[in-house]
């Protein structure tokens, strides 16, 4: 576990490929176990939201965002069988426990989207071409690439959530974007830690491939999922290329996670229990400032 080795120094370069690379992360006080607890505190997530309110779509807005919403209403829902399996080769027992509270939440999310759906009389999809192919991604590289295929799903979905947030009118949807966002965010920050711990151990070289392939898959992922809800991102207020940008600013800040030089840590709806968890962090990264 990290919270039990030494503290090590990073030491970050500048590789042909334009990527920074960490030879050596820095650990710090913050664990899986503190990932367990977080995602146990927040399994009441969608205990606001009002199901009351029904008032019903437009023909314009329904025609706009129902083929769309169906897709990530799909790709949202997992049992995580694989997710399981693969989580054990972390050797980290918060981490296996903490899995489970993690899949919840995405199904979840699944499950909210289909409520709003079911109001709306929108059928649910029951396979789609994308939603496939990243679920093979998945399966294919183990726990690594895993998390990275997840890491990126949640960065388009970051931008994703707020574009459809802005375009429809219907408060129900809106506040069901605006929590998936709250929980996306957090999502990012637990997949950046684990793969901050899984690339302390790795060699160099292996890092800098897995950070290549990443930006390569990110760069397919953008434009496929451009082409596939334009409809939506553009009603949104995106062009392509703000879009991209906007998902490229969510890789950045997840890099700089990974690298150990932006906060990672959730945030507690107890205040409290963030302070301590905050407090831990800072001291460490004063410490090696």
């Amino acid at each position: 576990m990290p919270s039990d080795k030494p503290d090590r120094q990073v030491d970050v370069g500048l590789t042909w490929t334009g990527i920074f690379i960490p030879v050596l992360l820095k650990t710090n006080n913050m664990n899986f176990k503190t990932w367990y607890r977080y995602f146990l505190s927040n399994q009441s997530h969608f205990g606001h939201i009002d199901w009351t309110d029904t008032r019903p779509l437009t023909a314009t807005e329904r025609e706009m965002i129902s083929s769309s919403v169906r897709q990530f209403q799909r790709g949202e829902y997992s049992e995580g069988k694989h997710f399981l399996q693969f989580a054990r080769t972390m050797h980290d027992k918060n981490y296996v426990e903490t899995i489970p509270l993690f899949i919840r939440e995405e199904q979840d999310h699944s499950s909210v989207l289909g409520q709003f759906m079911e109001i709306h009389q929108i059928d649910k999809l029951k396979e789609h071409w994308l939603d496939d192919v990243f679920r093979g991604l998945r399966k294919l590289a183990g726990l690594e690439g895993l998390v990275t295929v997840l890491l990126t799903a949640e960065m388009i979905s970051m931008v994703y959530y707020k574009a459809l947030n802005r375009a429809t009118g219907s408060v129900l949807l809106q506040k069901i974007c605006k929590q998936i966002l709250k929980d996306e965010a957090m999502h990012l920050r637990f997949q950046s830690y684990s793969l901050r711990v899984l690339y302390q151990r790795k060699k160099r070289i292996a890092v800098l491939f897995s950070a290549l392939l990443h930006r390569i898959l990110m760069a397919g992922t953008i434009v496929t999922v451009w082409c596939c809800h334009k409809k939506v991102v553009r009603a949104g207020g995106y062009h392509f290329l703000s879009f991209s940008r906007d998902v490229w600013k969510e890789f950045r800040k997840c890099k700089k996670m990974i690298r150990n030089e932006r906060p990672c840590m959730p945030i507690f709806n107890d205040k409290s229990r963030q302070a301590k968890v905050f407090v831990d962090e800072n001291i460490l990264n004063r410490h090696h400032a």
